[in-house]
């Protein structure tokens, strides 16, 4: 009896480790059956910037960036000219034809092509990246700054917002040199037809990182709820008295 004592208290931690095996296995198996990653599934600016710090950290590699916006969440890739190790990911969403919401993301990548920066519609998501580019608003010698008004087209969006204004401060004057430009506009805050939360302002943000950037997305995506709550809501408006 004592033996067989000796012999059950010599396994018992085997066998505990083989249970903690088991329970580890079980949670690598559940994070490896985690959905992947869909634009539809982030509604407002902050969500996405809190989903980038947790999923994709500081050091991340540019093929994992890659694949969650590309391949996982079907982005259209853009990479800057003149610039190795920054690009950017575009996905567009057609809210119900009211408004053409835009997800820019962009990432700036180390020569190893590891994340030293990421950006949500221009503006950064890691306080503790790389810094910022600031635009002096000094023109350059023997130039002429301009700052213009300029409009970015949406005609999907035909029920509301058919056209995003916004100003373009150009360092030189020279619209081709966009190296320069700093841009101040204005946008919802909420990927949702029905309620487009607070309106965010944009200010000193790179025009090629931002929602009114001119490079198209492959396509523009259909929102994936329902439009007739938006459609109501939006009735219930324009019927609404006037002060």
């Amino acid at each position: 009896m004592k033996i067989a004592s000796c012999r059950t208290a010599a396994t018992a931690p085997w066998a505990l480790l083989t249970l903690v095996m088991a329970l580890a296995g079980g949670a690598a198996t559940a994070a490896a059956a985690a959905p992947p990653f869909a634009f539809e599934a982030v509604t407002t600016l902050d969500e996405m910037a809190s989903l980038i710090r947790a999923r994709l950290p500081l050091g991340s590699a540019s093929a994992t960036v890659r694949r969650t916006f590309v391949e996982e969440g079907h982005a259209s890739l853009k990479t800057r000219a003149g610039a190795p190790g920054i690009e950017k990911y575009l996905y567009d969403i057609d809210l119900c034809h009211y408004y053409v919401w835009r997800w820019n993301i962009s990432a700036d990548y180390d020569e190893q092509g590891r994340l030293l920066q990421a950006y949500v519609n221009g503006n950064i998501v890691f306080p503790n990246g790389a810094p910022k580019v600031i635009i002096s608003k000094v023109a350059e010698a023997g130039k002429k700054a301009a700052i213009y008004r300029a409009q970015r087209p949406r005609p999907e969006a035909y029920k509301g917002e058919k056209s995003l204004g916004f100003l373009l401060f150009d360092r030189d004057g020279d619209l081709a040199s966009t190296d320069d430009q700093a841009l101040m506009g204005a946008g919802p805050s909420r990927a949702d037809p029905a309620n487009m939360g607070t309106m965010v302002v944009y200010s000193e943000v790179d025009p090629w990182r931002s929602i009114f950037d001119a490079d198209p997305a492959g396509r523009i995506h259909p929102y994936a709820g329902r439009c007739d709550d938006a459609d109501r809501l939006h009735d219930a408006q324009r019927q609404a008295p006037r002060p």
